[in-house]
């Protein structure tokens, strides 16, 4: 199913009649730093996207959707959400219009367990690196530059930040804002390097990923289980498939649990036959989902779950940077979205109007995001241990197990987002007049001595 193309603004995204005094620096180019991008250029705030690969890989090529996501998207800018909803994949059944996920019993035939629904929207779905291109068009001509792996930041006698690149080349920026991803190096040196919230903490999980063409899975799974977005639960493991591009393909992802990642690179390549013994416990539905997987990779899975800031001066971070999640909520992704909805209200602010100010605006982002954003990072977490059945209290009881997950996700998909800005915005006014107050003593202070002088 196809998505309508929205063309109203949100109040805060009419494009400035006035330039920003400042330039921002963008690092990362995946979907988080991209659509902040093209909020800010909207905005009328000068821009620059930096992003360290030097070509487009199809890695985790499928994310799904929801609500919240979607609103998100059109709130930064209509055209977000058009280029999504050209490319976006439902159910691809109208009975399952409203459907995020069918769950059910891998361990047998794939009896139904409960079909989790999320009125209006249901899921839906698209591959990420297309997705991104399709961005990438919509920024100005020399806003986003390739090849830009960033190896280092340093401060500006101005309060302003140089760039140092794998390139050898630099560029100087008044703010930063790190979207670079799980492995960020900008979280690295907002946090230091030795802080142990600047490295990924491992889930204790991995993941093998695939896509296949839609009609080699009908002819696997059968229509229901290929044209429709399905998570398989078992012991130690799942199955999560859904169509992309349109329901021309079909996102395959089977994760496991591990207690130790032995291994130094994140990906591994792996065989048919340990991706069988793997899921050697499980019924004929997963293992017709791992049949597919032609040529199979362990992929570990990361997040970060802790974070004492998202900004530090005219310093942020966004996205994965910020609060990389596993993917069992299908929320991560939608998080970034929020993240540039907020941050762009507030830098469109008419107080943010020097470089001096965005720390303010910084200072509310980090106090209305952070808490969300890490509450789904955990909670991903744990909905990974309840759909692999191993959850504190659900264990295998299909019973709990669909209790659980037939209320978990409403708190993400049906937040307001207005009042997220309001709230943001209610901060960033306290945050001036705190800052005018400090100004006025200051000046008194001043007077004062010139006159005792």
């Amino acid at each position: 199913m196809g998505l309508r193309q929205d063309s109203s603004f949100s109040n805060d995204a009419l494009v400035s009649d006035s330039q920003k005094r400042f330039s921002i620096a963008i690092v990362g180019g995946g979907l988080g730093g991209l659509s902040l991008a093209i909020g800010l250029v909207q905005r009328g705030i000068p821009v620059q996207v930096y992003e360290g690969a030097t070509d487009w890989t199809d890695a985790g090529a499928g994310l799904v959707f929801a609500k919240n996501s979607m609103a998100a998207m059109k709130k930064i800018s209509p055209d977000i959400y058009n280029a999504f909803a050209k490319r976006s994949s439902g159910q691809g059944w109208e009975s399952k219009k409203t459907t995020y996920m069918d769950y059910r019993d891998g361990r047998a035939d794939g009896e139904l367990v409960t079909s989790v629904i999320c009125a209006n929207t249901g899921q839906e779905s698209v591959h990420r690196t297309l997705f991104a291109k399709d961005l990438v068009a919509l920024l100005p001509e020399g806003t986003f530059q390739m090849g830009k792996r960033l190896v280092g930041i340093d401060d500006r006698p101005d309060g302003g930040y140089t760039l140092r690149f794998a390139d050898g080349e630099s560029t100087d920026a008044d703010v930063v804002v790190g979207s670079d991803g799980i492995k960020s190096k900008c979280r690295q040196v907002l946090l230091g390097e030795d802080c142990p919230e600047a490295i990924p903490k491992f889930a204790k999980e991995f993941a093998y990923r695939g896509m296949v063409p839609m009609e080699r899975a009908v002819a696997v799974l059968g229509e229901e289980f290929a044209r429709n977005s399905m998570v398989n639960i078992g012991p130690s493991c799942l199955t999560t498939t859904y169509p992309v591009e349109k329901g021309t393909l079909l996102n395959l992802v089977a994760c496991c649990s591990i207690g130790k990642w032995a291994h130094e690179d994140w990906m591994v390549p792996s065989s048919q036959e340990a991706v069988r013994k793997d899921f050697a416990g499980c019924g004929p539905v997963m293992q017709k989902v791992i049949s597919m997987m032609d040529k199979p990779a362990m992929w570990a899975l990361f997040d970060h779950p802790d974070c004492s800031t998202f900004y530090k001066a005219r310093f942020a971070l966004i996205g994965d940077a910020a609060h990389a999640s596993t993917p069992h909520q299908g929320a991560g992704c939608g998080q970034a979205f929020e993240d540039a909805h907020v941050m762009c209200s507030l830098l469109a602010d008419e107080y943010v109007d020097s470089p001096e100010r965005v720390e303010d605006a910084f200072a509310a982002y980090d106090a209305i995001r952070r808490p969300r954003t890490l509450k789904v990072v955990n909670t991903s977490r744990e909905n990974g241990e309840i759909c692999m059945m191993r959850g504190e209290s659900t264990g295998d009881d299909l019973c709990k197990i669909k209790a659980t997950l037939d209320q978990r996700f409403h708190w993400i998909w049906h937040e307001d987002l207005d009042q997220q800005v309001q709230q943001a915005r209610t901060k960033l006014r306290e945050a001036s007049e705190a800052r005018c107050s400090r100004q006025t003593t200051k000046d008194l202070q001043n007077l004062q001595l010139e006159h005792s002088n």
